[in-house]
């Protein structure tokens, strides 16, 4: 019925002609007196019914005509190729897509929908080549240059230096060594699902595993460190797992100026998951940043005054953590800390010492 409608909206204007054209043979007839008028008007309803017919079969191919091109539209949307019959077919491979050997308008369109496709696929293999190629050139800059960074790590190791600055160049090369590891995380987001090895593990070892890579940035700022001990086994994948609970510590610190942070396990959601609670006593995040704190590249009113944030972080966890299927959630008070629970699905079994 939708079909009828919009084809009896195209066609309005031929009505209105029609009906134009017989209300002058009418009015002219009715001027000049011409006799038999009620024969004029009964050729006129004589007409009316042929064009009723005329329509009615018009519209049929209307109808047919759009419902086959839903269905292309459909196909072409699920796999990328057009959908053609067997006439169609054929008479594109016979004359090669040249539209000045249409038969007929239809012909003529699928034509143009050839030519179309096949500049889309041109221009989709270009740009996925040239995507390859950046991808590659990322990675492998991304694994050149953990080489340097593990030398000069050795390099402050063997100096034997205890003072403020070397503990402030360890500090400076972790956060190298930090965006190193985000860029290459970002390029390996795409085939995320195709790494992920989901298996039984400590909840325990795997918080101190990532407390235990910050311990250089507790130092320096002075932070205190609440950690509460668990024996908790959760289902997940350690490297991407570890990877998202080092990012949220590294927000914690960043934004915490004095004070300190604590990790504590709960109860829930749910007798199949278990919460990791992050909390920490920060600056905060503004009520109105709140909702928008996992967008891509979004930094809020705290990015701006760090002014070396980038937006990614957040974003990267909220993705990773989707595939491991585990919930997070933020809470904030602007000037009065963060808190962030993390609903991690539990193992069949308990780990005990």
């Amino acid at each position: 019925m939708k079909l009828w409608l919009r084809y009896f909206r195209e066609k309005k204007g031929t009505v209105f002609l029609y009906l134009l054209t017989v209300f002058l043979f009418l009015t002219v007839g009715s001027l000049y007196h011409i006799e038999n008028l009620e024969k004029l008007s009964y050729a006129a309803l004589l007409t009316l019914v042929f064009w009723v017919l005329a329509g009615l079969w018009n519209g049929w191919k209307y109808v047919r005509r759009s419902r086959r091109l839903e269905e292309v539209f459909r196909h072409f949307e699920q796999s990328g190729k057009l959908l053609w019959e067997t006439d169609e077919e054929k008479w594109l491979q016979e004359s090669e897509g040249n539209p000045e050997s249409a038969q007929d308008m239809s012909m003529a369109y699928a034509a143009l929908l050839v030519a179309v496709c096949e500049q889309h696929e041109r221009q989709k293999r270009l740009w996925e080549a040239k995507s390859a190629d950046q991808n590659d050139y990322y990675m492998m800059w991304t694994h050149q240059i953990k080489t340097p960074i593990a030398a000069m790590k050795l390099l402050l190791e063997e100096s034997g230096r205890d003072d403020r600055n070397s503990f402030l160049l360890k500090e400076e090369l972790f956060k190298i060594e930090q965006y190193v590891d985000m860029v290459l995380t970002f390029q390996r987001l795409e085939s995320l699902s195709a790494d992920l090895v989901l298996q039984k593990y400590g909840l325990d070892a795997l918080v101190k595993k990532a407390v235990r890579k910050y311990s250089v940035l507790f130092i320096n700022k002075s932070l205190g460190l609440t950690l509460q001990k668990t024996e908790c086994a959760v289902l997940t994948d350690e490297k991407w797992f570890v990877f998202c609970l080092e990012q949220l510590l590294s927000n914690s610190i960043k934004y915490t100026p004095q004070g300190g942070i604590a990790l504590s396990v709960q109860p829930g959601p749910g007798t199949d998951r278990v919460s990791l609670v992050l909390e920490d006593t920060g600056i905060g995040i503004r009520p109105e940043d709140l909702p928008r704190i996992f967008e891509r590249g979004f930094t809020g009113y705290n990015g701006r005054l760090d002014q070396k944030s980038t937006g990614i972080g957040l974003y990267l966890c909220r993705q990773i953590l989707t595939h491991l299927n585990i919930a997070i959630r933020v809470e904030s008070e602007e000037g009065a800390g963060t808190k962030i629970v993390l609903g991690i699905p539990l193992a069949a079994e308990r780990i005990r010492d």
